[in-house]
């Protein structure tokens, strides 16, 4: 009769501690954790913006005048990427003028480039090759075209045919971040620059100083070259 009251007990002691179990005190917050990925696109030229071409002598007007590595280019990017390039207008801009004859209406085609970096677009730059000034880079309102020159990617977001670069940095990637361009321009005599697609007295968008002769007049030039870093097309 004992053994049946002591087991009596230590089973009623046993429930209750299961029910004190069960009816445990607890609390709990919570914390709402956001991430904002933005992405981000640097384009940085670390070099001079300014190159200079003086023709002064025989020897420069014959053989031309090239600036190896003229500007530096460096892309850091979180996400894909394409890297164009255009003139800004469709001709030089003179300053000045040294003479009264000969053209002043000089395509900005006679600018040669060339890239460190190999682009696969159609139009690239990866030899010397003429410029493609403000309507002929098929660039409209900042936006590309098959018809623009390439230094990465190109019209289309195929990674496999190259028509993007990859995210990442210009310390962690030279190979494919860090652009080095030279500049090249060979006036010739006369002043004709015969490596350019497009001749002195033929440009497709003459103005009324362009008065049809085939050289250049001497003077004072400049021209805006545009460097243009988006998100892969």
């Amino acid at each position: 009769m004992k053994r049946i009251l002591f087991l009596s007990i230590a089973v009623a002691l046993l429930f209750g501690a299961q029910q004190t179990t069960k009816a445990q005190l607890s609390d709990e917050e919570y914390n709402y954790v956001t991430m904002d990925l933005r992405g981000i696109l640097n384009l940085t030229m670390t070099t001079n913006p300014q190159v200079d071409f003086t023709f002064k002598t025989i020897q420069e007007y014959q053989h031309g005048i090239t600036r190896f590595n003229a500007t530096q280019l460096e892309v850091d990017a979180t996400l894909a990427w394409d890297l164009f390039v255009y003139a800004s207008t469709d001709n030089w801009i003179q300053v000045e003028a040294y003479s009264t004859n000969g053209n002043p209406c000089l395509p900005a085609e006679i600018l040669e480039l060339q890239s460190s970096v190999q682009s696969y677009a159609p139009e690239n730059i990866n030899s010397f090759t003429s410029l493609k000034g403000a309507t002929n880079s098929g660039v409209a309102a900042g936006v590309p075209s098959t018809d623009t020159q390439f230094l990465a990617g190109a019209v289309g977001t195929d990674a496999a045919a190259n028509e993007s670069f990859p995210p990442g940095t210009a310390a962690g990637n030279p190979d494919t971040h860090k652009f080095r361009i030279d500049m090249r321009l060979v006036p010739g005599i006369p002043a004709e620059f015969g490596n350019s697609t497009i001749a002195l007295d033929s440009n497709p968008n003459p103005d009324a100083n362009d008065n049809g002769e085939a050289y250049a007049q001497a003077g004072y030039y400049y021209i805006e070259v545009v460097y243009s870093l988006v998100e892969d097309l």
